[in-house]
């Protein structure tokens, strides 16, 4: 069936079949993968109680995986902090995206015990390649709120 097939028809349909791919590919938002063992600061404020600390961070983690304008991600952090709380942020809802920053909700736990449901909240990551690469980021509901921040690890960015 291809053998009758005029040369011209056949060059076009098998140019038609390699470019139909590669233009899907092309429509295929970037992924970020970000990922911390280096948490730096932490911040808690209770705006009921006037109460506003900057713990000192004794280990944490962060992972934070997301596609550009798109709904789509997961974000965690843990950290201990000097007096020996351990506190969790997990994003729990995604609202936007971009190259450097994810909005959402993320609910929190100090102990393991709930403080903040559905705080609204953002994370940010420093652009690649300007030396040291770091993330930060807060949480808040108008009654207590959390920030936090730390340098990404070296080779575990993913950008593509």
């Amino acid at each position: 069936m291809l053998s009758n097939m005029p040369k011209a028809v056949f060059n076009g349909l098998a140019a038609v079949t390699v470019a139909i791919p590669v233009l899907a590919w092309s429509n295929i938002l970037p992924v970020h993968n970000v990922r911390s063992s280096a948490l730096y600061f932490f911040h808690e404020s209770n705006y009921t109680q006037n109460q506003h600390t900057n713990h000192t961070v004794t280990g944490g983690f962060a992972t934070f995986s997301w596609q550009e304008n798109t709904l789509q991600g997961f974000g965690n952090l843990r950290t201990k902090v000097g007096n020996g709380d351990m506190y969790e942020l997990r994003m729990v809802r995604i609202t936007s995206t971009d190259s450097q920053s994810v909005n959402g909700e993320w609910d929190v736990f100090k102990n393991g015990d709930p403080t903040c449901a559905g705080c609204k909240g953002s994370l940010y990551v420093s652009p690649p390649g300007i030396g040291t690469e770091y993330l930060k980021g807060y949480v808040d509901n108008g009654k207590v709120g959390y920030s936090f921040a730390g340098n990404l690890d070296a080779n575990t960015r993913y950008d593509y």
